[in-house]
Parts: structure tokens; sequence; C-alpha cells
């Protein structure tokens, strides 16, 4: 007998439990493959069991409401409350999101400019320079941390 022919018999029991049970975002056709997937674990567990009508009604309806009880009982679990929050769409909400820090072609602009002002420093200078932007301390710190900020004092406005 095909499988087909195997489900159609059980798909009665497969609807009348779509009536006593809901699911979050399952259609009819989401049901039938659930339950053919329970019926195909049914036949590879209970060989033989297609030609025995009242066993195979019996097995297959207390495999298959047991499987939609787990089903119920993984939505409504506590543990996976967020899978019932409500997602909005980023995008919408975009303008609501506190910005912290730069936007990326702000920095993308800042580390040019102060690539550009490493690149014009004198080797000492550099050494300073990575010394500063370490957070180290040196003889002249505030001296370079004044002509960094006038240098990058368009970068501010």
């Amino acid at each position: 007998m095909r499988f087909e022919e195997i489900y159609q018999r059980v798909q009665g029991i497969v609807h009348r439990t779509r009536k006593e049970y809901y699911i979050k975002l399952w259609e009819k056709s989401d049901w039938d493959q659930e339950g053919m997937l329970v019926l195909y674990e049914l036949l590879g567990s209970q060989p033989g069991i297609e030609s025995d009508s009242e066993r195979l009604y019996t097995y297959f309806k207390v495999k298959f409401r047991n499987y939609i009880k787990d089903k119920v009982r993984r939505q409504e679990s506590q543990k996976r409350r967020f899978d019932r929050m409500n997602h909005e769409d980023i995008t919408e909400l975009s303008h609501m999101v506190a910005e912290q820090g730069m936007l990326s072609d702000d920095k993308v602009l800042l580390h040019d400019m102060l690539r550009t002002y490493r690149s014009q420093l004198s080797a000492e200078d550099q050494s300073k320079y990575n010394a500063l932007i370490s957070g180290q301390r040196f003889k002249g710190r505030s001296k370079m941390l004044r002509t960094l900020r006038n240098y990058l004092s368009d970068f501010n406005e």
C-alpha cells in the first residue's frame, strides 16, 4: 500500500486534532505535513501496522496527539517567552534607537584625518603619537593634544 493511501486513512485524526489545538502560524498544510511525519515514524517503528486498521488508528492517534501536545507545550513554555514577543522591523524603529558613538562615515573620516596627521609627524613625534594613542604619559603630551585638537577642529564642526 502506498504512503499517500495510508495517510488518507488517518487524515481525519489530523484534522480533528487541528480543531482542538492551536499552534501559532500553522496552516492546514503544516498540519498535514506534521501528520505525515508522525505517520512515517510510526510505520518505521511498527512494521506491518498498515494492515491492521484498528491498531493503526489507535497508535497514530496517540502518537500524533502527544506530538501536538509537545508542540503546544513548547509554544506556551515560559522558557520560550521570547517566541511570543511581538517582533518589530528595526527600519521602522531606527529613529528611536539611541545612537552611541559616531556614524560609520564619521569614523572613516576621523581615521583618515588621524592617518594624515600621523604621516606629517617626524619619527620622534610619531613615537609620541603612538604613546598618546595607547594612553601613555610622556613629556610634551599636552602640547601634542593641543596640536591634534587644532588639526581636528574641522572634524568637530
